[in-house]
């Protein structure tokens, strides 16, 4: 009767953290005309200095940010670097693309800064060998899905997020 009772506060509580978990993956995205040009992807010259593998920054749930393209010719991942401003003495998280083939390495800049400065970047993937996305919460409920073409080092969508 005991071990019934133990299966069955098991199977209840699995249960309800899956209905959770779905219920809190609930995103809403709309295009955002305002920021579909923020972005530039150029050259990188900001790199820091060292071993680059550990200095690869964590996501939100403290999994390494490095995602490699579908091909694996391209690999993205996210550094913390000098924000190059005054008002913001922290560095600031910004992604970063590496061509396997030529070795060039791109960074994608282009948000405000403070929204750089203080939020992480989250969910970086490539949903084909040439398109990569991320996204940077801005509060609890509110963010931004940012979509760049590596091939051609420019953004082709914005999205606003909630999950409200």
């Amino acid at each position: 009767m005991r071990h019934d009772f133990l299966r069955y506060a098991i199977i209840l509580l699995i249960t309800v953290g899956c209905i959770q978990t779905a219920h809190a993956q609930k995103i809403k995205a709309v295009r955002d005309a305002e920021s579909a040009n923020i972005l530039s992807i150029k050259k990188a010259t900001n790199l820091p200095d060292g071993d680059l593998a550990d200095k690869i920054e964590k996501d939100g749930r403290g999994r390494s940010t490095l995602a490699e393209s579908p091909d694996k010719i391209r690999q993205a991942f996210v550094f913390c670097v000098p924000s190059g401003s005054k008002e913001v003495p922290a560095c600031v998280q910004r992604v970063f693309v590496t061509d396997l083939g030529t070795d060039e390495t791109y960074e994608i800049t282009g948000e405000e800064l403070f929204i750089e400065a203080n939020r992480l970047v989250n969910n970086l993937k490539w949903s084909n060998n040439n398109t990569l996305s991320y996204e940077r919460w801005t509060g609890p409920h509110f963010g931004h899905r940012y979509v760049v073409d590596i091939k051609q080092l420019k953004q082709t969508g914005a999205f606003i997020l909630s999950d409200q």
